[in-house]
């Protein structure tokens, strides 16, 4: 059985320490975090974590922040229980607070309006909690996704996908480097009635950084990537080039302060910056590609 280190981290002040110290503790092999009023709580599996780099990251930040760390192990299958019980919806609202969409765990009641997602609440990431997934599905959602391919790179629980499949999506392929998101997003598919197991036009993989190399140039008019900023930088030209002419590119799992470095990524590689949101000090980038 996998354990997990989970460290409540508390800040004071809270911005921008709790910016630095997610970007910090995901070099150092923590890979979920979950923003709170006081700090963040950050999880990563045993193993993975270099507690003694994260110790000193905590450190650094201590030159500008009053830092404090309660830290434990536990084993993922006491940590599933205790996040269900606690597990709450997430509705995603558009400027003038419309329920635009609900993502919940199938003990939820179904919302009376908006699209319903259902998702089981795991270990994956992409539950819709993080501020992250919230901005990329209301962006999503403001797009015209009927009829057309659909790319979601990064799709932990497989939320983005689901939201482009139950939009009417032609075709969507959810691609994540860990193999328990790409199993729980495939449980996901079974969950949403408006799908059913086995929908063709929806299909997950697991790949790595170089996944996209297969996919077929121009293939794409829509490209969701929710992933750290340097995989973002990284993969930009496979992004620019797997998409239409025309195509957007929703990118997230950057914060505010980095908006302006990969703005000119992005248009370095011939796209263009068509809007920005913020949600907790995270954003998301709409770009679009040309037409000729």
């Amino acid at each position: 059985m996998k354990e997990f280190h989970t460290w409540d981290i508390a800040l004071d002040p809270v911005l921008p320490a709790r910016e630095v110290a997610v970007a910090y503790l995901n070099e150092c092999g923590f890979s979920m975090f979950e923003p709170h009023d006081h700090g963040v709580l950050a999880h990563g599996e045993v193993g993975e974590v270099q507690t003694d780099e994260a110790e000193a990251c905590l450190e650094t930040i201590r030159a500008f922040a009053t830092v404090t760390c309660e830290k434990r192990i536990v084993a993922q299958e006491n940590w599933n229980a205790q996040w269900e019980s606690e597990y709450p919806q997430v509705v995603v609202e558009d400027d003038e607070g419309r329920a635009l969409c609900t993502i919940r765990a199938p003990f939820h009641v179904a919302p009376s309006s908006g699209l319903d997602v259902v998702v089981a609440p795991q270990m994956s990431f992409g539950t819709g909690h993080h501020a992250t997934t919230y901005l990329m599905t209301r962006t999503l959602m403001a797009l015209d996704v009927k009829g057309k391919p659909v790319l979601d790179m990064g799709c932990g629980t497989g939320v983005l996908a689901l939201v482009a499949a139950l939009q009417g999506a032609s075709s969507v392929l959810g691609i994540d480097i860990e193999a328990d998101a790409v199993a729980n997003s495939m449980d996901n598919v079974a969950l949403n009635p408006g799908l059913g197991k086995g929908k063709g036009n929806l299909e997950f993989r697991q790949g790595d950084g170089s996944a996209l190399d297969e996919v077929p140039d121009e293939a794409w008019e829509v490209i969701c990537a929710n992933i750290h900023k340097n995989v973002l930088t990284a993969d930009m030209n496979r992004y620019a080039r797997t998409l239409s002419q025309g195509g957007s590119l929703l990118l997230s799992g950057f914060f505010e302060g980095d908006v302006r470095d990969l703005q000119k990524v992005v248009e370095r590689h011939g796209l263009r910056v068509l809007a920005v949101d913020h949600r907790e000090g995270w954003a998301c980038m709409h770009c679009g590609k040309p037409s000729a």
